[in-house]
């Protein structure tokens, strides 16, 4: 009962965010973009300019504690690090009273989850191939620095101009590595969360595999009081491409890296192409 309580407290009112229109420095905020597990993050306006840019504000229940602080170090380390122009920059961290924040570029678009349920794309087999071809090469660009992402879901990535962009390295870590706060020991989670968080080019992997099927399942109609069936069961599939995601999701002997995958991508959608640019029979 406590725990509730206490939660309850820590969301309605120590963790509330600030109003638009709100001034913090030399940003004004417009609104709250979300709140992750240990920021609030909102569409600000840098007042000299007129930039439009995002704040990570650290939540004040966190304050005082090694998560919050660390976290955000740790994010502002790793943005630094990078200069692609599809992933964000970091332009600033600053406090503001008892408050610190991350100032970072604004990449304005709809993340494939609004994509995929408020707008309501379909994509076939092909299309979805496609996607996560370009979405890979962002994945594989950062484990070639070394760096795995550890949250490759469709909330964290935009499409802007027929390309994605990946956002929120919040749980990004460098290979190598130690936990930035105690509690991430990932031997308190079950099996299938010490995967996803795995500093390791398989946890990547894994959750591009959760990310195909997402897209697959865009072009998926249930029958109506059909029972539910597994993935493989559901979707017409073609072969390679069962094949790919069943060691995705390390159901069978799994990719050593995210190029090995692309590698094979790259192969069905040459075949794909071959195929639908021959002369049609009659």
């Amino acid at each position: 009962m406590w725990t509730h309580v206490k939660e309850w407290w820590t969301n309605t009112f120590l963790d509330k965010p600030y109003r638009p229109g709100t001034t913090i420095g030399a940003y004004n905020i417009q609104h709250v973009l979300g709140m992750g597990s240990y920021g609030i993050a909102y569409l600000a306006t840098h007042t000299p300019t007129g930039e439009q840019v995002v704040l990570k504000q650290v939540k004040p229940s966190l304050r005082h504690t090694p998560k919050g602080a660390a976290m955000q170090a740790y994010e502002r380390k790793v943005l630094s690090s990078l200069s692609h122009p599809q992933f964000p920059r970091c332009l600033d961290a600053f406090t503001y009273r008892k408050d610190s924040f991350l100032v970072m570029t604004y990449l304005s678009g709809p993340t494939l989850e609004e994509m995929l349920f408020e707008r309501g794309i379909a994509v076939d087999e092909y299309e979805c191939a496609r996607y996560m071809q370009q979405i890979g090469q962002l994945v594989a660009h950062l484990h070639d620095q070394g760096l795995i992402h550890r949250d490759v879901r469709i909330p964290n990535v935009i499409w802007q101009d027929g390309q994605p962009y990946l956002i929120d390295f919040g749980l990004a870590r460098f290979i190598g590595d130690k936990p930035t706060y105690m509690a991430e020991s990932l031997s308190a989670y079950p099996s299938e969360k010490q995967l996803k968080r795995e500093v390791a080019p398989a946890s990547d992997l894994y959750a591009l595999g959760h990310f195909f099927l997402f897209l697959l399942y865009s072009g998926y109609s249930p029958e109506e009081g059909a029972p539910e069936r597994s993935w493989e069961e559901e979707l017409a599939l073609s072969p390679e491409i069962r094949s790919m995601i069943r060691k995705l999701l390390q159901m069978d002997e799994p990719y050593g890296s995210v190029r090995e995958w692309l590698q094979e991508l790259a192969l069905y959608l040459q075949r794909h192409e071959r195929s639908e640019s021959r002369p049609q029979q009659t």
